[in-house]
């Protein structure tokens, strides 16, 4: 998920444990929706506006493909973000309000509210809807820490029940399990999970998921695995033991939040795809931005353009890649830019302008 909240403010951000692997990531980035990154000062795009040029959705139903964005409650509010985001984007997922820690700050007390708003509004716009994250090291209330082994399996499953049956018949699927493979690819992460329930928690999480809702898909999602290396074959051997186990898994989320200097190769990440979907498993590319500051001005642009279109043309070329979620989708809102530095890594610029990138995906999409 790289899923840790994307907008944090600096004091969360800098509790986070930031991850150096190749694609450095914070796996599962996400903001809080009360305080989102501040944008960029007013100005005027040299781009077109995202509220003019053709929608991505279109182009992503004619490819057979979902193409999503991961989006903040507190800022579907703001017209020209509702706006740029509703036309171009048919799947969602909340970058921060359907993780633990949000949702259950005191015990026994859960708060959907920021939640709930994405859902309503993604689903009347006709979006499906990807829940992020069940199980994730990086959002547990700080209350559960301190539990005992026995408290903490029962305050486990009881808020992936809960959660999952919150939302059952409105979420289409869930990263149910997010970043649980240590970064060299060694085994698992010794997260406060592993280290009170054992190494059984991944299949228990996806065995309490599907009991609570059996209609959703359900995905293990990571990154730094997306192409061909060490941490990629020990989340294949993992979703394949579970698959052998009989556990509901029925795919994987790659990330691929990444840098235009040093992408994964399409080659590898194509090969990758494809061993996947060889155990019948489902692929989605599930957190995707580029980052582009460590380039030079007069060819950043052009060169995130070609890694957007490479990437997702895998996805276009894979029957059993079943879409492509950015990780935010204009540069205003971005979680790179407090923990990286300022960087332009997404598709539309700060004043919602549509960017080379925006015309890379739509190349991908309509296979040209």
């Amino acid at each position: 998920m790289p899923n840790e909240p994307k907008h944090w403010t600096l004091n969360r951000v800098l509790a986070v444990v930031l991850f150096t692997a190749t694609h450095v990531t914070l796996a599962c980035g996400g903001g809080s929706s009360s305080s989102p990154m501040t944008p960029t000062s007013p100005g005027t795009s040299t781009n077109p506006s995202g509220l003019q040029v053709d929608p991505l959705r279109d182009a992503a139903r004619s490819a057979g493909k979902l193409v999503g964005a991961a989006v903040q409650s507190g800022l579907l509010a703001d017209g020209r973000y509702s706006g740029v985001f509703n036309r171009h984007f048919n799947y969602v997922t909340a970058e921060y309000e359907m993780k633990w820690d949000p949702i259950e700050r005191t015990r026994g007390t859960n708060d959907f509210g920021g939640a709930d708003a994405i859902v309503s509004d993604a689903l009347g716009n006709g979006m499906r809807v990807k829940g992020h994250a069940l199980v994730w090291h990086g959002s547990v209330p700080s209350w559960a820490n301190g539990l005992s082994p026995a408290d903490f399996r029962v305050a486990f499953e009881s808020h992936i029940r809960s959660v999952a049956e919150h939302f059952r018949g409105r979420v289409y699927a869930w990263d149910v399990v997010n970043e649980a493979v240590a970064d060299d690819g060694s085994g698992l992460r010794d997260t406060v999970f592993r280290q009170k329930l054992g190494d059984q928690y991944i299949a228990d999480a996806f065995r309490i998921a599907r009991e609570a809702d059996p209609q959703a898909l359900l995905f293990y999602n990571d990154y730094g695995g997306e192409g061909l290396n060490q941490k990629s074959n020990r989340i294949y051997e993992l979703v394949q033991n579970l698959r052998t186990q009989g556990v509901p898994i029925d795919g994987v989320g790659l990330q691929m939040h990444i840098t235009a200097s040093n992408p994964p190769s399409d080659v590898n990440v194509a090969s990758n795809m494809r061993r996947l979907a060889a155990l019948g498993l489902s692929v989605n590319i599930s957190e995707m931005d580029v980052r582009i500051r460590d380039l030079p001005a007069p060819t950043k642009l052009e060169a995130q353009r070609s890694v957007y279109r490479s990437i997702v043309a895998v996805c276009v070329a894979e029957p059993r890649c079943d879409g492509i979620t950015l990780w935010g989708f204009t540069d205003a809102h971005s979680w790179i830019d407090a923990q990286f530095g300022a960087d332009d890594p997404l598709i539309f610029d700060d004043q919602y302008g549509a960017k080379p990138a925006y015309y890379g995906v739509m190349d991908a999409l309509l296979r040209r």
